[in-house]
């Protein structure tokens, strides 16, 4: 998907992430069903070791990215990495990505609520251009570490105004909502650790919170003509329902509650915040289920329609 940064990676120093990842998207966390070795056909040719720096990092990340290959690297020599680092490692990769395409909106990820509420720890990555997939148009398997997809039940919002954080209010974030949508998102990690060395929620950051793309719904409403406690979506995979639950699992109260963290958040970590024109999606409101190259999922919603993705 971003063959276009593999001139820069190339060109650059050739120098030489999920244990904590077991509530909103613990399927997603899994290592790849069988590890990369020499023999592929696609290996990484960035290393890293505990003295890299932030530039031998971009470029090894952007490279597993592109390949779609997991490295453990980031959980092996970085395993105490903080916050803040972590998401300064994922806007320089932004800035790498922004060279080339547009950013068209933010994802959050582990904003479902686990079954204890002390452990909500949602985070956030960014969704570009070449991100949002055609309804109808099959997404290839090679996109995905293994050909095999996460597939996520979400809802979007659309923003219709500037949100600069960090002190918004629910009612504030919600005046600036001009629709609300379904929206599947297809993940992939390519920063999983391993058993003997882990990765953490701050890796699964520098890994754009595993984002690989979206496919959104037709269906467009207004924030208030939505009902989003009887606002349910159904996620059925060859023809199999694999998991169902109400939008109200969202941050245990609704979409426009982790909307409303990430316009406040986005300033916690970083200089950016929401402007008009974003695209806003809020996370997996169930456990999410995975897809093998072949294989067709199709979400439902209560009153937000139904949308399909084959994977080829």
């Amino acid at each position: 998907m971003y063959q276009n940064l593999m001139t820069i990676i190339a060109g650059g120093a050739l120098v030489t992430m999920l244990s904590a990842c077991a509530t909103a998207e613990d399927e997603t966390a899994a290592p790849p069903a069988e590890s990369e070795t020499a023999a592929d056909a696609d290996i990484l040719t960035t290393t890293l070791t505990p003295d890299s720096d932030r530039a031998a990092i971009v470029a090894h990340l952007l490279e597993a990215e592109g390949k779609k290959i997991n490295t453990e690297a980031m959980a092996v020599n970085f395993p105490d990495m903080d916050r803040q680092t972590a998401y300064d490692i994922q806007a320089d990769i932004l800035a790498e990505k922004l060279k080339h395409e547009e950013r068209i909106g933010w994802k959050i990820g582990f904003s479902r609520m686990p079954e204890d509420p002390a452990t909500l720890d949602p985070i956030y990555g960014h969704i570009m251009a070449s991100n949002v997939f055609e309804p109808g148009t099959p997404v290839e398997a090679a996109s995905f570490v293994a050909d095999t997809a996460v597939v996520e039940g979400e809802f979007v919002f659309w923003i219709g105004e500037d949100l600069p954080g960090p002190e918004l209010t629910r009612e504030q974030v919600g005046n600036a909502v001009t629709a609300v949508g379904g929206v599947i998102e297809l993940l992939s990690s390519w920063t999983s650790g391993s058993e003997e060395a882990p990765s953490t929620r701050d890796h699964d950051v520098t890994g754009n919170v595993f984002h690989v793309g979206i496919i959104l719904g037709e269906t467009r409403v207004p924030l208030d003509e939505m009902d989003f406690t009887n606002e349910t979506a159904t996620v059925e995979i060859d023809g199999e329902e694999m998991a169902s639950a109400l939008a109200t699992m969202n941050m245990g109260v609704d979409p426009l509650e982790a909307l409303t963290w990430l316009a406040n958040e986005l300033t916690t970590y970083s200089d950016e915040y929401l402007r008009a024109g974003d695209v806003v999606i809020t996370g997996t409101v169930f456990p999410p289920p995975r897809m093998g190259a072949g294989g067709k999922a199709v979400m439902s919603y209560t009153t937000l329609g139904t949308i399909e993705v084959e994977l080829e």
